[in-house]
Order: C-alpha cells, then structure tokens, then sequence
C-alpha cells in the first residue's frame, strides 16, 4: 500500500469508530490499567457499507490495514479523550487493538473447512473445534539494535514467518550511507526484554458433523497474542478471524525446510457460550410435563419410548441404549466431606463385534452434543494405544474374576481368535472383543 492508500484507510476508519464506536472507547479510557490490551469489536459488513474502497483494501492486504486500524483507534481515542469536558478518571490508552467480526457470508471469505494454500494472505473466518492449548508464553516481538560505525539507532522486529527469530539487517539503514555490517543489541541477553507481549498457539480441528461420510477431520494451529490469550479452552467451538499465513524454522544447511499454514487470530468469537444456558419456552415445558403426565402410571414406558428415539439408525439394543443416554445427561458434581469434589460425569467402554453399531453410537452422541470430539485410531498418539492395551490387561483380570467353568469356555478360543482382540485394542481406537464370548460369560 502507498502512502495516500494508508491515509485513506486511516482516515475512514479513525470517523467510523468516531460514530459507531464513542461509547466503547470511553469505556475503554475510564479503565485504571494502562498497561492492558483493550479490544474494540469492528463489524465487518457495516465498516464496508461506509466506504467499499475499505473493504477492497482489506481483503487485498489484510495484515498491513490491520496495523493501520490500531493505529486510527489509538488516534480516535486521544481525539475522544481530548473532547471530555471533565477527563478525570480517564487516561490515554495505547494498547487499543481493532477486532474484525461480521464478514459477508460467502465461500470466499467464510470457512467450514481447514484453509488450504491458495489462501495464504487472506483474511477469513474459520469455525472449528478446540483440541489443544498451549501454556500462555511471553514473546519479544522488537528489538533495539544500534550501529557501531554510526552509532544509529534502529529497531527490528521479529519475524512471524521465521517463528519470531530477529533477523539482522545486511547493513545499516541510517540515511547517511553508512555501509557498516556490525551492529551492537541494546537490550542484550543479560538485561530483561522491554518490548514482550503474551503469546498463545492453539489447534482446532474441523466440526465432524459438518463432514461428509468417512471424511477425516483436518486441523491447523492458531496464534492468539495480547487480549486473545486465554480467550477459549480445549473443546470450544470457535469461529476465529485471522490472516492465513506461512512459517518456517530458520535455514540451515542440508536440512529440509518444513513450511506450515497458521492462522495468525485477529478476533476470536466462543460459539458454545451462546448457548451455554439452556432456554425453554412455555410450550417446550408444557409438552415435557404432557409427557410424562401420560406414563404417571409406568414411568419406565415412557423411558423405553425415549430410547426408542435414541440412534434410530439401530435398531433394539436398549440395554446400551440407556448406558448411552445417562452418559449424555451426565450427573451432579458434588462435594464430599474432606472437599474433594467428585465429577458428575460417567465414561463409557463400548465393547462388541465389528459391525455391531459401536461407530453409530458413538456419531449420534458427538451430533446431538453441543461440545464434542470425535476421534480415530488415526488421531490417536502412541500414549493412547499404551493406555488401550493396559485397559486389555484390565478386562482379562476382570475375566479371571469368573468360575472355573466360565474360563474354560474362554479358553475354548483358537489361539488366532484370541490374539486378534489384542492387536486391534492398540489401535487406539476401540478395545474389540468378541461379543459372543461376552454374552456366554454373563
């Protein structure tokens, strides 16, 4: 971008947030810590409705009109401040940060899915699923660098595309031609960083109920800096607005360069807490109370037509019907008496032939709940396919609990039979054992 494209830019958005946003910065000025990041939420769709110039330039160079706009909010609120007539309470703040939400809602912009290369450098709104968060790091992202020839002061910046590694310049940028190649660190390694920010990376992957069939859920890092950090936890369903970007390690001779895709966070919307307290109008009540009103008499009637609705795509098997349902309506967490508190929430081992519905259960519960994770044996580490052969171990221990006569019909088994269960539990994925043997057994 040119300097006039900068000027506008900063022009149009410095009156947009003016009008469209006062309260907030005054909001944000009477706050005591001046030291914190603040952000102001910039809805995309009615920035671009005031100038449609804006809105070619964003999606042309996001990452250089995002820096303009931080730069406008912080003239914007010196200018606000500037006009109170009693500014006492208020103080200028410098950490103001413009958070972009509200895109148009089209293919372009808008993703279901993990982005892929043909979209690096664009700005866009991913959704998906938390799986993993880092610990909250502290990342120096400038530094002061002066040079021993002229003793010009200079500043570099980290690079993001290098994992935040300062490179040095060839030689000296001072105006003076000075062609000097040896520069001196002023914050050195022994004195404490001056310029750090809170630096956060996260990996979402994609919503399995918006998959095809048989389709694996891809996933992709995000960097969350400033006011972001800490903004989700693993299992939320995020929309995130971000630049897709590139980053590699540094060169280094006869190794090969290994170029990921990240998604650098410009504002990070939690899906899940929109519906996070559940809402039942007088109808929804009514019906409920009608039902169970009906089956007074026989409540556990009225239960067997609730399973009866549960994972239609099977058919019977209300036994783990029901194991299923207590699992998802899950229980009360409670406090005993020495304060440990003890979870409401039950696990549940599915254990049968292939074939027999596992995957079906394990579908319909990750699509009716509102945070949920579907995994495979393909997702799985090497510390879960340890834990999947020590829960083998457990079941045979359970196994020896059983008679004399219930052992020898387990022994009856053909030494391929019995070995098959074994190999197939450290797949990670499902710890299989003939369902046959099990219903004998009990």
């Amino acid at each position: 971008m040119n300097s006039d494209q900068v000027t506008l830019v900063g022009q149009v958005f410095e009156s947009y947030v003016s009008e469209y946003h006062k309260n907030d910065i005054l909001l944000i000025l009477k706050e005591s810590d001046e030291d914190a990041h603040y952000p102001v939420v910039v809805n995309a769709m009615t920035l671009f409705e005031t100038n449609m110039e804006i809105g070619e330039y964003f999606n042309a160079f996001p990452s250089e009109v995002l820096t303009v706009f931080d730069s406008a909010l912080r003239r914007s609120a010196l200018t606000i401040l500037q006009s109170l007539s009693q500014p006492e309470g208020a103080s200028m703040k410098q950490n103001l940060h413009a958070r972009i939400s509200g895109l148009p809602v089209c293919p372009e912009l808008v993703r279901e899915h993990i982005p892929k290369t043909k979209d690096v450098g664009h700005f866009l709104s991913v959704t998906g699923t938390v799986i993993r968060t880092s610990l909250v790091k502290i990342l120096e992202f400038e530094r002061d660098y002066m040079c021993n020839k002229c003793k010009h002061v200079f500043v570099v910046k980290a690079d993001f595309e290098q994992y935040y590694t300062f490179c040095r310049p060839s030689s000296c940028p001072s105006l003076e031609s000075c062609d000097s190649s040896k520069f001196t660190c002023l914050s050195g390694l022994s004195s404490s960083p001056t310029r750090c920010r809170d630096y956060q990376e996260i990996k979402i992957q994609e919503q399995v109920q918006r998959l095809s069939v048989g389709s694996i859920p891809r996933s992709m890092k995000v960097i969350l800096e400033d006011d972001l950090v800490d903004s989700c936890k693993s299992g939320d369903d995020l929309t995130i607005y971000g630049v897709v970007m590139q980053r590699w390690k540094p060169f280094q001779q006869d190794v090969r360069c290994e170029v990921e895709i990240v998604l650098k966070a410009n504002y990070v919307q939690v899906n899940n807490e929109q519906s996070a307290g559940i809402i039942m109008d007088e109808e929804v009540q009514k019906e409920f109370e009608d039902f169970w009103e009906s089956y007074k008499s026989d409540p556990f009637a009225g239960r067997n037509e609730i399973l009866a609705s549960l994972c239609p795509q099977v058919f019977g098997m209300y036994l783990v019907k029901l194991a299923v349902a207590m699992v998802l309506a899950g229980g009360i967490q409670r406090t005993d008496a020495t304060g440990t508190r003890v979870r409401g929430e039950s696990h549940l081992l599915l254990v049968g032939d292939p074939g027999t519905g596992k995957s079906q259960f394990l579908k319909y519960a990750a699509k009716i709940t509102p945070r949920s994770v579907l995994t495979t044996g393909i997702g799985s580490t090497s510390a879960a396919s340890r834990w999947s052969t020590q829960a083998w171990h457990l079941f045979e221990r359970f196994l020896c609990s059983f008679s004399m006569t219930q052992l020898k019909l387990f022994g009856k088994m053909l030494n391929n039979q019995y070995k098959c269960p074994r190999k197939r539990s450290t797949s990670g994925s499902k710890c299989i054992v003939d369902t046959s043997i099990i219903k004998t057994l009990t």
